[in-house]
This record gives structure tokens, C-alpha cells and sequence, in this order.
């Protein structure tokens, strides 16, 4: 029988494990996923040479696919401050993936734009992305993956 979703607390702050509950889950498995991308970057013969981070792919997938294109927004959507942000776009420019371009309308104001060579280099960096996600989910089915999907999805409505 299929069990009744209701608003009751799903924890009780008495009973909560410090390691097992969902929360803690996420920040562990986050911390894994991003440690095991960067392993993968820095061990695949196609991508090592680029010296791109898991987070610095973030970057890169941020302003292709969610057409985010500040800084200020970079900062908002990755929670990073904005003396990190400012030097993973440095690194990022002086690898020659992404670069910025002033704006027009305003004469302080600049856009974040990824090159011919980040645009070439993405499709491979997300594949090693892909590689990794499908490693770290072995022995999981596709159902539970989404329902994981799912849930993650409702807390970031709730939030």
C-alpha cells in the first residue's frame, strides 16, 4: 500500500542521526560527487590538460545551459562568494573557456561569454560528468534515481 504524504515532520530533532539524515546525505554525497569529477577531469587523457574543476564546469554549465551570464548571478545560483567567483572566472579566462565581455549599455558592467574552445571542450567535460554520476548510482534503478530527482526537486520548491 502506498504510503499517505502529509506536511507531518518527517524528523524529530531527538531521534535525527547526525550522519544519516537526508541533509547530511546531500552535503556528503555532493562532497563525493564533486572530489570524484575532479579525479575524472584530471585523469582522462582528453581532459587533463584543460585543468578544469568540478566547479569550474559548473561555471561553464551555468552560463551554456541556464544562459546565466554574471558574476552576481553565478554567485546567487553556486553559493560562492565573490572573491571565489572572481577567481575561478579568472582561471577559467586564462585557460581560454570563458571570457568577459563588456557591455555595451554600461561602462562598468561586464558579460560572461564561453569561447570556441569551451563550447568544443564542454560536451566532453559533461560526459565525464555523466561517467561519474552513472559510477556513483550502480546498483541503483532508473525509478529510484527520479524519485530521488523528485524529492530533491520538492525541498528546493519548499525552500
Amino acid at each position: 500500500m502506498a504510503e499517505t504524504v502529509t506536511d507531518a515532520p518527517i524528523y524529530d530533532p531527538e531521534t535525527m542521526g547526525l550522519r544519516d539524515h537526508l541533509g547530511s546525505l546531500v552535503f556528503q554525497a555532493r562532497m563525493v560527487m564533486t572530489a570524484t569529477i575532479d579525479q575524472e577531469f584530471a585523469e582522462d587523457p582528453g581532459l587533463a590538460a584543460l585543468e578544469v574543476t568540478a566547479a569550474q564546469f559548473g561555471i561553464l554549465a551555468f552560463v551554456l545551459k541556464r544562459n546565466v551570464n554574471s558574476a552576481c548571478e553565478l554567485c546567487n545560483q553556486m553559493d560562492y562568494d565573490r572573491g571565489a567567483m572572481s577567481r575561478m572566472i579568472d582561471r577559467l579566462e586564462a585557460k581560454g573557456l570563458l571570457r568577459r565581455v563588456p557591455l555595451a549599455h554600461t561602462r562598468r558592467g561586464v558579460a560572461l561569454e564561453v569561447t570556441p574552445e569551451g563550447k568544443a571542450a564542454f560536451p566532453k567535460l559533461e560526459a565525464a560528468v555523466a561517467r561519474v554520476l552513472n559510477r556513483l548510482l550502480r546498483g541503483s534503478s532508473k525509478s529510484q534515481v527520479r524519485e530521488a530527482e523528485t524529492v530533491l526537486k520538492r525541498m528546493l520548491a519548499n525552500a
